[in-house]
């Protein structure tokens, strides 16, 4: 072991050589006699990382060969989201509560990064759940021809509540940019593809002592909408922006207003 520092030390004096590897996977040290070989799998990052050094003792001095390969990585990935829609270009007469309105976001995605890349290409599958409530003396309903629109509660109504809720399932197709090879943060943006597939009013009320809830269907949703998303991570923590230029229901059958969601994203 002497012989061996010794050496290590007046080789180090020649050439510096660091290797860093962040959180390793798997770290495999073989000792024998005449020769210390050691082996690393996957590392922060890359789950197919691969690391060998091997050391050959030799009169108080050594010989090295270091063999290192970064193939391409590919892997599923999960994402946890919550956030806050904030409506824009909201008609006249109507406003919304950002606090109590809410967007969630749930699923994986498929990431590909090229051999020795700071880029990454992903492409995956969401639920998306998202309430719209209104921060007005009004609440939504349906007409007899299935327009939604803005009305009044029912006299000495108290405790109003009254959003519109949307689940449909996403797609999302990000690049994402990391900021160097030993970098923590990353920067993602792409389009996210939006299927809806279930629409509802849901308007909640006290009258006296009687609590009212009122759970309406049926309503005339788009059923495919395109967001824009960005996201700024660091590690597995990140905040993201999502700008969605298209209204939430059809055009002629309620109001038509677009939304910036901003949150979380694990």
């Amino acid at each position: 072991m002497a012989a061996m520092v010794a050496s290590i030390t007046a080789y180090a004096g020649e050439k510096n050589d660091t290797t860093v590897i962040e959180n390793a996977k798997k770290v495999t040290i073989i000792s024998s006699d005449t020769e210390q070989r050691i082996k690393v799998r996957g590392k922060q990052g890359n789950s197919t990382y691969y690391y060998e050094n091997s050391i050959t003792m030799r009169d108080s001095a050594y010989s090295k060969s270091v063999q290192k390969v970064d193939i391409e990585n590919k892997y599923w990935d999960f994402d946890l989201a919550f956030g806050l829609p904030i409506a824009t270009n909201v008609p006249g007469g109507m406003s919304f509560a950002p606090f109590k309105s809410y967007e969630w976001i749930v699923g994986f995605r498929y990431k590909y990064t090229p051999e020795n890349a700071l880029q990454t290409y992903s492409v995956g599958l969401w639920a998306n759940w998202r309430k719209y409530t209104l921060d007005t003396d009004k609440m939504f309903a349906k007409d007899a021809n299935n327009v939604v629109g803005v009305y009044d509660y029912p006299v000495n109504a108290g405790d109003k509540r009254s959003g519109i809720y949307v689940f449909g399932l996403s797609v999302p197709f990000l690049f994402t940019q990391k900021f160097g090879h030993q970098s923590d943060f990353k920067m993602s943006l792409g389009p996210v593809v939006n299927f809806n597939l279930y629409g509802r009013i849901k308007n909640e009320y006290t009258v006296g002592d009687d609590e009212v809830e009122i759970n309406t269907k049926g309503l005339e949703y788009r059923p495919v909408t395109v967001d824009i998303m960005g996201m700024l991570q660091y590690r597995h923590v990140g905040i993201y922006c999502k700008y969605s230029p298209m209204s939430v229901l059809k055009t002629d059958m309620g109001p038509e207003f677009r939304s910036v969601s901003v949150g979380i994203i694990l």
